[in-house]
């Protein structure tokens, strides 16, 4: 839900209906409007109107519920009698001259252009149609296209990876288990020793605290070890495949789809005169450094590395 709704581009209502459509819950909007605004998903319990930061696992980052709360707030304000006009790339990019919006405006009845507002202060504005922009996106997401086989070779390489870790942490956590068990078999040992009078009691007393001290260090860590998780490479995999078939569904999306996507893949998009300036989310700032520098050149014969973080830390 919060992922959903986190995109900007789907309303309370349009979260409900999916809801229904994909899980068959009957939510009501009010109470789809009630789990975005609760903050226990995101680590954060309130008592007595204070936050307190809770133990429990965490379902969604800190970020993205303020990046809900951020969207939630922009719904509350007065839109403007053009905001439910159908332009794709309203609200979205801002001039790189002065920082306004830019914002739509169709001319003869059918063409789009995109010009700055100058709400601030009036400078040479270019205007620029749609259709330039829509090409000017899909040469974007060519330049992100990998070649099958270097996909194929990192998802490879993340599913060893994935092993790797899961056998480490199964290996760590029995050697934490087996330490607890030798503290409990010496506390046990020691008790009978006192009951037969073999050590005093003080002694039993001390020693009984020095072992339940390290076993409570030993359950925090315990607690603390997370397992390797099947989605780490199957959802790095989704997102390689996705950045392979960006361009193809740019093309054939229609106006809200273009949006999610544009909005998954850049940020801080800028019109500097009639060109668009961009930032791309991570991980595909790297897929595109990589591409940029042809570094599959070569491939077959090298170590391929990938830097591809972990799909749940983004939002």
């Amino acid at each position: 839900m919060y992922e959903w709704y986190g995109t900007g581009c789907s309303s309370l209502l349009k979260v409900k209906n999916k809801l229904k459509e994909d899980f068959d819950l009957d939510f009501s909007k009010g109470y789809v409007d009630f789990i975005l605004k609760n903050p226990f998903y995101a680590g954060i319990m309130l008592y007595d109107g204070q936050e307190y930061t809770h133990n429990y696992e965490c379902i969604i980052p800190r970020e993205l519920f303020d990046e809900v709360q951020r969207i939630k707030a922009g719904y509350m304000k007065k839109h403007s009698k053009f905001a439910g006009l159908p332009y794709v790339y309203r609200g979205m990019i801002s001039c790189a001259t002065c920082g306004c919006m830019i914002t739509p405006e169709k001319k003869k009845g059918k063409y789009v252009y995109y010009h700055c507002t100058q709400y601030h202060r009036k400078h040479q504005a270019d205007w620029v149609r749609e259709e330039e922009l829509i090409a000017q996106f899909a040469r974007m997401y060519k330049s992100l296209q990998i070649p099958q086989d270097v996909i194929e070779q990192i998802t490879e390489t993340l599913r060893k990876a994935h092993q790797d870790k899961t056998q480490f942490h199964r290996s760590m956590l029995q050697s934490y288990q087996d330490d607890y068990q030798k503290y409990e078999t010496r506390i046990e040992k020691m008790y009978e020793d006192k009951l037969d009078g073999k050590i005093p009691e003080s002694l039993y007393n001390k020693k009984s605290d020095e072992y339940r001290s390290k076993q409570q260090e030993l359950r925090d860590k315990i607690s603390n070890l997370s397992f390797a998780d099947e989605e780490y490479y199957v959802t790095s995999e989704y997102l390689l495949q996705l950045a392979n078939r960006a361009y193809d569904l740019f093309i054939s999306s229609a106006g809200e789809e273009k949006r999610q996507l544009l909005k998954l893949t850049f940020q801080n998009l800028k019109l500097d005169g009639k060109k668009v300036r961009f930032e791309l989310v991570k991980p595909f700032d790297q897929v595109f450094a990589c591409t940029k520098r042809q570094t599959w050149l070569g491939r077959k014969d090298s170590n391929l590395r990938l830097r591809i973080q972990s799909p749940l830390s983004y939002h």
